[in-house]
C-alpha cells in the first residue's frame, strides 16, 4: 500500500526468537505420510462405496450463480484443482480474509481466498481446454504438458497470504518492508511436506519440478504458462478477483464481459499470450473496471483508515514485544514479532496466521495495560473507524493537541494520510499483445489510444486526508 502511517518510530532491537518456536505446529501443515494417507483413503473410500471417481463435481458459485462451477475429472486441467483441493494447505485459505477492511465499508464483503483461488484455477483450466481446442499439434502437445502446471499455479498463488486481510497483513507486521506474499507462496510449495506430496500426487514429481520453474518464470518454461496467472493488465488472478470482489461488495465496479477475453485469446509463435483485436474493447474495459475497485473500494477513505489502524496495532504490540512488556503472545504471535521479514518465518508460524488467531490477540490485547494498544485494538474489533477531513481544512497540529488534552499518544491517533497511487505505466508494459488481423503482434499501448492514454499518465491518484478519532474531532468542534 502507498500510505505511510503519521510517524514512524525507529524500532528496537529484535529480540531472538526462543528455541521452542522451531517446534511450532500447524493443523494446516501434516507429513508426506499424513497427505498420502488421506488419500489413499478417499481412494478406498470410494471404491467400498462403489462411487464413481469420474463423476463431476458441481459447486455454487457467486461469480456464476446460474451454472456454478463444474469440475470434471476427466478433463486434465481440471482434474488438478479436484486433486489439491482437499490438501490443508488449500484448506487454510478458507481462515485468511480476501480483502481486509472492505467490510467496514461494503458489510458483505467478508470472504476468504478459497474461492478466489478455485475461481482463478477453473479460469485458468477453461481458457488452456479452449486454447486446446483450437491449437495444432505442436501446441497440443504442449498445452497437455504444461496446462495441467499452469492450473496448480493458479491453486496455489495465494498460499502465502497471512492475516489479517491479507496485503495488509504485511503493513501490521512487517511496516517498512514490501508485500512478500508471493515468495511466501513460493517457499511453502517447496517446504511444505504434505502440500509437496499433494503436488507430486496431482502432477507427478516431474509435474511439481516444472510448476518450480514456472513460478520462477524460468526462460526454458513456455512464457504463456506464467503470463496467464501473473502478466500484467489482465491475468486469470485478476480476472477472477475484479468481479468476485465488486459481487461481494454489492457493486458493478468490477464488472466487464469475461466470455469475450477467454474467446479472443490466443498462443503467440513465440509462445506468449495474446488477444486478438476483437478483444481489445473489453481489455479496455477491464483496466477501467479495475480503476474503479481500487478508487472505490480498496482506496475507499473508511477502508485505508481501517487498514492504518490494523497496521498500528501491530506497530504498538511490536514496539511491547520489544520492550519486554507484551503481556499476552502465543508461540506463533512471538515467532512472528522476532523476525522483520515473512520469509524468515517456517512454514507452522505462516500457517497459523489465519483470521482466527489474529482476532483472538485483538480481544486479549483490548485488556491490555498500556492505553494504546487496548484502544485501538478495541476499535478496530468494534469497528471504530478514524474519522477523516480535506487535509486543508483543519490545522494537524491542533488535532494533535487535542489528542494529547485526552491522553492520547497523537504518533498512534492523529493520521496524515499521504494520496494512494494506483500505477499504470510498469503494469502496461506486461500486459498483452494484440494480434492484428494481418497476423502482427503489437503491444497494447501502441495498439490502443485508451492505454497510451493510460501510459502517459503513469499513475492515478486518489487524495489523502487527516484522521483522527471522532472523540478528538468532537473535541475540536466544542474548542
Amino acid at each position: 500500500m502507498d500510505e505511510s502511517l503519521h510517524a514512524n518510530k525507529s524500532s528496537p532491537e529484535q529480540p531472538q526468537a526462543p528455541q521452542s518456536i522451531s517446534e511450532l505446529k500447524s493443523p494446516f501443515v501434516v507429513t508426506r505420510e499424513e497427505q498420502e494417507a488421506q488419500i489413499e483413503a478417499r481412494k478406498r473410500y470410494l471404491e467400498y462405496m462403489r462411487k464413481n471417481p469420474m463423476k463431476a463435481l458441481f459447486m455454487r458459485s457467486i461469480s456464476d450463480p446460474s451454472h456454478g462451477i463444474q469440475l470434471d475429472p476427466a478433463n486434465p486441467f481440471e482434474k488438478v484443482i479436484l486433486a489439491l483441493m482437499d490438501a490443508p494447505a488449500i484448506q487454510r485459505m478458507k481462515y485468511v480474509s480476501q480483502l481486509s477492511t472492505a467490510s467496514w465499508v461494503y458489510p458483505d464483503a467478508v470472504h476468504s481466498r478459497f474461492p478466489h483461488i478455485v475461481g482463478s484455477a477453473e479460469l485458468a483450466a477453461e481458457i488452456i481446454s479452449h486454447l486446446y481446442a483450437r491449437a495444432n499439434d505442436q501446441l497440443h502437445q504442449q498445452f497437455l504438458e504444461w496446462g495441467p502446471v499452469c492450473v496448480a499455479f493458479a491453486m496455489t498463488h495465494d498460499l502465502g497470504h497471512i492475516s489479517p486481510g491479507s496485503h495488509v497483513a504485511h503493513r501490521v507486521w512487517f511496516d517498512g518492508q514490501p508485500d512478500r506474499h508471493e515468495e511466501m507462496s513460493h517457499m511453502l510449495l517447496k517446504k511444505d511436506p504434505g502440500l509437496r506430496y499433494a503436488l507430486e500426487h496431482a502432477l507427478g514429481v516431474g509435474g511439481a519440478k516444472q510448476l518450480d520453474l514456472v513460478v520462477a518464470e524460468d526462460p526454458s518454461v513456455p512464457p504463456w504458462t506464467w503470463q496467464l496467472i501473473t502478466a500484467g493488465g489482465w491475468n486469470v488472478d485478476r480476472g477472477d478477483w475484479v468481479p468476485r470482489d465488486s459481487i461481494m461488495c454489492g457493486t458493478k465496479y468490477g464488472m466487464y464481459d469475461m466470455p469475450i477475453i477467454k474467446k479472443n485469446l490466443l498462443i503467440t509463435s513465440t509462445g506468449d499470450l495474446a488477444i486478438y483485436e476483437s478483444g481489445v474493447s473489453t481489455l479496455e474495459a477491464f483496466f477501467a473496471a479495475r480503476f474503479d475497485m481500487y478508487r472505490n473500494v480498496y482506496r475507499h477513505p473508511t477502508c485505508r483508515i481501517g487498514e492504518i489502524m490494523h497496521a498500528l496495532v501491530g506497530r504498538r504490540a511490536r514496539e511491547l514485544f520489544g520492550e519486554g512488556k507484551l503481556t499476552f503472545r502465543d508461540d506463533t504471535m512471538e515467532a512472528v514479532l522476532s523476525v522483520m521479514d515473512g520469509t524468515s518465518l517456517d512454514v507452522p508460524a505462516i500457517m497459523n496466521m489465519t483470521e482466527h488467531w489474529w482476532l483472538y490477540h485483538l480481544g486479549q490485547w483490548s485488556n491490555s495495560d498500556d492505553p494504546t494498544l487496548s484502544i485501538l485494538s478495541r476499535k478496530v474489533l468494534r469497528r471504530e473507524p478514524f474519522k477523516h477531513c480535506n487535509n486543508d481544512s483543519i490545522n494537524p497540529d491542533e488535532l494533535r493537541e487535542l489528542a494529547k488534552q485526552q491522553g492520547l499518544d497523537p504518533e498512534y491517533f492523529v493520521l496524515t494520510v499521504p494520496p494512494s497511487v494506483v500505477k499504470l505505466e510498469k503494469d502496461l508494459k506486461t500486459a498483452l499483445k494484440v494480434c492484428r488481423t494481418d497476423g502482427s503482434i503489437v503491444s497494447i499501448v501502441d495498439y490502443s489510444p485508451l492505454m497510451q492514454k493510460f501510459n502517459e499518465l503513469g499513475s492515478l491518484e486518489v487524495p489523502g486526508f487527516l484522521a483522527a478519532p471522532q472523540e478528538v474531532f468532537a473535541r475540536f468542534s466544542i474548542h
